[in-house]
């Protein structure tokens, strides 16, 4: 046999997932996770032994609707079977949306150029859909958070709105654009970046939470951004309204 890169293919998934079962994205010893339920899948389709590189690493609970994955085969399986095949494999709360064929050198989470999650929040108590959007239980007011947001684009350091993995040494990022939409019955804030931290879009709304209630000020959540000292921010808002919508390349 040839050398194994010269002889495989590049796949490029998009992926949706219902975060509600699982221990979040990445494999872990004991516990469902949505990269390994994808893997698992990948090696009864394909025979081989294949691990899967994803754009972002979502943590328990968390939804995606545009999570992106990649990985190389040897498999000649038609293009479109790697979507049919996958989705008749899979749990119900994983879905395949499409599938692509890319090139060699093709790598799902080095070649991301932006990210963009998207945190729901509702405007009242739940029983049908109460696991993909968060009822704070509170009474705050939008337009001081949205004022609020505007300090968070641009390039920061982003320490204060992050939970330190281990991992993560340098938490600078770009934030592209950061948007609100509000009904009758939710309010979505969607932010737009290069790279995201553990935790940080989830404790970005619960410090923007707190402008919201009056507690501090738009300046003042950019004075805990500037401090990058997480012990000044809010708290870590539930994860079951967080969604990863979209990766970008």
């Amino acid at each position: 046999m040839g050398n194994s890169e010269n002889d495989s293919r590049m796949i490029k998934l998009t992926v949706e997932y219902d975060g509600t079962e699982f221990s979040g994205w990445q494999i872990q010893p004991n516990r469902r996770t949505v990269q390994g339920e994808i893997e698992n899948s990948l090696k009864t389709l394909t025979q081989e032994k294949v691990r899967v590189v994803g754009s972002g690493r979502t943590d328990a609970g968390v939804h995606a609707l545009g999570q992106v994955v990649s990985f190389r085969c040897r498999s000649g399986l038609p293009l479109p079977t790697f979507e049919k095949g996958l989705n008749g494999l899979l749990p119900e709360d994983i879905r395949i949306v499409r599938a692509e064929e890319l090139g060699s050198s093709f790598n799902a989470r080095r070649d991301a150029v932006s990210r963009t999650y998207r945190y729901l929040l509702s405007k009242r108590p739940r029983a049908v859909d109460r696991q993909y959007v968060w009822y704070p239980r509170m009474t705050f007011s939008v337009g001081p958070m949205e004022q609020a947001s505007k300090y968070l684009l641009g390039a920061h350091d982003f320490a204060a709105f992050c939970k330190s993995n281990g991992e993560d040494k340098d938490f600078t990022s770009r934030v592209f654009s950061v948007d609100w939409n509000e009904d009758d019955d939710e309010i979505c804030f969607e932010i737009t970046a290069m790279r995201f931290f553990h935790n940080m879009v989830r404790v970005i709304v619960g410090t923007l939470l707190e402008v919201g209630r009056g507690r501090t000020t738009p300046e003042g959540f950019r004075e805990i951004l500037e401090s990058r000292d997480r012990r000044q921010a809010g708290p870590t808002v539930p994860p079951h309204g967080l969604y990863l919508a979209r990766v970008d390349f």
